[in-house]
């Protein structure tokens, strides 16, 4: 890679991931049912999982940002990164995001763990280009 190739890809803005409908057709994914099960136990008494299915992933996605991501066991610190990543999504409603708000977002909520988790940005970007298989997260325009 040339200086000039180098200058050119750090003046690019950084990439904005979100949850793809496209990759969840493409993959077999119900996101509704995903985003469901990701709801606090209370949200999930309202409704059965079978009627998950018909509704719109942004319902859930609104419910999880008003109630179940308030909640203390919503992204505990031991949660799996792929898993966190997820539930940081739905809890924004999805906005597109940069691995270094991920980062930010990680790191402010497990700031007091006992075992710290590496949660850079670095880290955040490598993670981001391998779960679009079952989470269905992908970079996107804008």
């Amino acid at each position: 890679m040339t200086a000039q190739d180098e200058t050119a890809a750090r003046e690019q803005p950084p990439a904005r991931y979100a949850i793809s409908e496209k990759a969840a057709a493409e993959t077999g994914r119900c996101l509704p049912l995903l985003a469901y099960s990701r709801q606090c136990w209370m949200c999930q008494q309202e409704m059965e999982a079978a009627q998950s299915i018909a509704l719109p992933l942004s319902g859930f996605m609104d419910n999880i940002a008003e109630c179940c991501s308030e909640k203390p066991d919503y992204l505990l610190p031991d949660t799996p990164m792929k898993e966190a990543v997820f539930r940081v999504l739905l809890a924004r409603r999805n906005e597109p995001v940069t691995a270094d708000e991920i980062s930010e977002d990680l790191s402010r909520r497990w700031s007091m763990t006992q075992f710290p988790r590496p949660t850079s940005p670095r880290v955040m970007r490598r993670l981001l280009g391998a779960v679009r298989d079952y989470y269905c997260i992908e970079a996107v325009e804008g």
